[in-house]
């Protein structure tokens, strides 16, 4: 049996839309009076191409910032947002601090709580990308993983400004599912948001940007590239960090969704159920996702996946991605790693995959029929 796994963001579609979304909820939570208001900038849900170009070179130092989160193996938006958002209310405390002396307890359960804390943070200086990313460097080990980076923003921050701040920095957490609603309302837009999540949206106006993916390829190669893998004897699969609606509306627009078995569709809505089911966390870098889509979505089975994967490999499973954290599944799971140079690196990740070993490196997801005719031992780096 031979499988090829397929990422979906930097892979089949591209990432822009995700780190323009990234861009937008940072503005919005600092700048909206829905949120922190730290200032009398407007912020309004009809913006151009031209103006999220520049807050995401605003924000994110033109992409610096999420590259270097990537490079920690970070590959969830959601958890890049919470990065930022985490060190520029440290940041912003530590202002306060030095005027006060300390700071009370404060909770950010709620968007009042949001709302409170800005009022108390709007005399200071709103950090910039600058800011951001030195603080970033300056606390996280040039080596540290995911979980790490977050580990140390919350000793960081506790040894700053006090322990209270613990209960921000974890993934997960309020502080997190507050803004991680902020993203999915930019990204699904009212109508889709309210449907989907049962719930008035918190600050109405947003069109979405779902419907305005970008295919990494034209839409018919992509198509054939999954029906020749599957005439050349391949099965194909999907691990993603997308939830299902997010993989379900670009795959049924683009006619690519029937080309798949549903049980061998992974997506973040299945990991985090079976999170809920386990007790564990299982996000990317964890290969979980991938074991997913290689065995099947077979609830039964799944702490077996964690604990003894090894038990259902059945032949060779190849992994098509584009990040740091894809490499390391493909490792965890002894599959050949095929990466492709449609990230949000680029062409620069072909260093990254070349120290790290990736079995293959290609221009695009449409090339990786040149590198597995069936014969499929060498490498092509």
């Amino acid at each position: 049996m031979k499988k090829v796994i397929f990422d979906i963001d930097g892979v089949l579609l591209s990432e822009k839309r995700y780190f323009d979304v990234s861009a937008l909820v940072v503005w919005e939570w600092y700048h909206s009076p829905q949120y922190m208001h730290l200032d009398e900038e407007q912020v309004t849900a009809d913006v151009t191409e031209e103006q999220i170009t520049t807050l995401r070179a605003r924000f994110w130092k033109n992409d610096e910032i999420l590259s270097w989160l990537k490079s920690h193996g970070i590959n969830s938006n959601w958890d890049m947002v919470h990065a930022h958002i985490v060190t520029t209310i440290w940041l912003l405390l530590e202002q306060y601090i030095r005027e006060h002396g300390k700071v009370c307890a404060l909770s950010l359960h709620t968007v009042e709580d949001v709302q409170k804390l800005g009022t108390m943070l709007r005399p200071y200086v709103i950090p910039t990308a600058d800011d951001v990313e030195q603080r970033l460097l300056a606390v996280v080990p040039p080596t540290a993983d995911k979980e790490a980076v977050f580990a140390s923003l919350s000793q960081a921050m506790a040894e700053t400004v006090g322990a209270a701040v613990r209960e921000w920095a974890p993934l997960g957490g309020p502080l997190w599912q507050l803004h991680q609603r902020s993203f999915q309302h930019w990204y699904f837009g009212d109508s889709l948001y309210e449907k989907i999540y049962g719930e008035t949206s918190y600050a109405k106006g947003k069109e979405g940007f779902l419907h305005k993916e970008e295919p990494l390829g034209t839409i018919a190669g992509i198509r054939y590239v999954f029906q020749e893998l599957k005439r050349r004897g391949y099965e194909i699969a999907i691990a993603s960090g997308r939830s299902q609606i997010e993989m379900q509306v670009p795959f049924e627009t683009y006619g690519w969704l029937s080309e798949f078995d549903p049980f061998y569709i992974s997506t973040d809505t299945d990991v985090a159920a079976a999170e809920e089911m386990l007790h564990m966390p299982l996000g990317k870098p964890n290969p979980f996702a991938y074991y997913l889509g290689a065995f099947g979505k077979e609830p039964s089975n799944y702490r077996a996946y964690t604990e003894n994967p090894e038990a259902f490999k059945n032949g060779t499973y190849y992994v098509v991605g584009d990040s740091l954290s894809d490499v390391w599944c493909a490792k965890a799971m002894g599959a050949v790693m095929i990466g492709t140079l449609t990230g949000l690196e680029g062409r620069e990740a072909r260093t990254m995959f070349e120290s790290e070993g990736a079995d293959y490196i290609v221009d695009s997801v449409e090339h990786i029929l040149d590198i597995l005719p069936g014969d499929t031992t060498g490498k092509n780096v």
